[in-house]
């Protein structure tokens, strides 16, 4: 079941337009991993890698795809970036000329461990910077200013060119590297909005915002008075609107602060299980959260 379409900017139709588009971008380079050998293969096929935690990631948020663990893809990022890193090295050693591209897919590497690691971690200076990168990078792309020539010498080449024959030269080609770019930043900022802390849930709910009706209870708006002292002194006390609720097995209410994210950060150990949240609750938005309010778990959080 997809998820609701009130999810801001990773609802289930935006996910679906990115799946869509990063099929398209796959199938490119999968048939330039096949058809080249040597450096350009390798230069694809690290593409291929980001491709596909892309593409997991946005049909994790669309269809609630949940096969296979953050630190599995954390893990696959870590070891691909320290790969590209000793190459880099290797040919900086032996005085070996250097495609620019590969500075290019490293910094698309650091940026999916940063997407893979926990959440709990994300700084809003770091994700939105990396927003901004993207959005620069798929400018780029679109200009074709990635694959023209750097200027100027190098010492690591003989030919003084830090080019290698790695650059795309069709327009369909640049367009595909836009597009993965694109989508990386789209999916950091739709990330960060929803671990951070909506607006109004920021500041203490209002005395008619948790009133419920019954005997002796003021409603929103009445004039009926309230219990009287023998009634107060047997009637239980009822937590104040800082005190964290214990979430039951079903339902959790909403605090000051809460946001889906950081909720199945705290109760899910995983900040990315907020997609689940909202197909549970049919019109939640993630951005509207509002203190006091109940809200359905799709699981049962475990003990702690």
């Amino acid at each position: 079941m997809m998820m609701s379409s009130e999810a801001g900017l990773l609802s289930a139709r935006a996910s679906v337009v990115w799946i869509a588009a990063l099929c398209v971008v796959l199938v490119f380079h999968c048939g330039h991993l096949i058809r080249m050998h040597g450096e350009r293969r390798w230069y694809h096929c690290a593409h291929v890698a980001m491709l596909l935690g892309m593409l997991y990631m946005y049909a994790s948020v669309a269809f609630g795809l949940d096969l296979f663990p953050a630190r599995f893809w954390l893990t696959v990022y870590v070891a691909t970036s320290a790969a590209i890193v000793i190459w880099i090295w290797e040919r900086s050693r032996q005085r070996r000329a250097l495609g620019h591209l590969w500075i290019v897919v490293l910094v698309q590497q650091g940026a999916m461990i940063y997407m893979w690691a926990p959440m709990n971690y994300w700084l809003p200076l770091v994700s939105y910077a990396f927003a901004l990168y993207f959005a620069l990078e798929t400018s780029a792309w679109l200009t074709r200013a990635c694959t023209k020539p750097a200027p100027g010498p190098t010492v690591m080449g003989a030919d003084g060119s830090l080019v290698l024959p790695l650059a795309h030269r069709s327009v369909r080609g640049d367009i595909c590297m836009a597009i993965m770019a694109a989508s990386m930043g789209y999916m950091f900022v739709g990330m960060q909005l929803v671990m951070s802390i909506p607006r109004h849930s920021q500041q203490l709910a209002r005395p008619q915002e948790l009133s419920v009706s019954g005997p002796g209870r003021r409603e929103s708006g009445s004039e009926t008075p309230g219990p009287t002292p023998e009634l107060a002194a047997k009637e239980p006390a009822r937590p104040s609107v800082e005190t964290r609720p214990a979430a039951s097995a079903e339902t959790y209410t909403i605090m000051a602060g809460d946001s889906l994210g950081r909720i199945a950060a705290r109760l899910y150990g995983d900040a990315r299980r907020w997609p689940s949240i909202m197909r549970a609750n049919p019109g939640l938005h993630p951005r509207q959260l509002r203190i006091g309010q109940a809200i359905k778990l799709p699981v049962a959080p475990a003990p702690r």
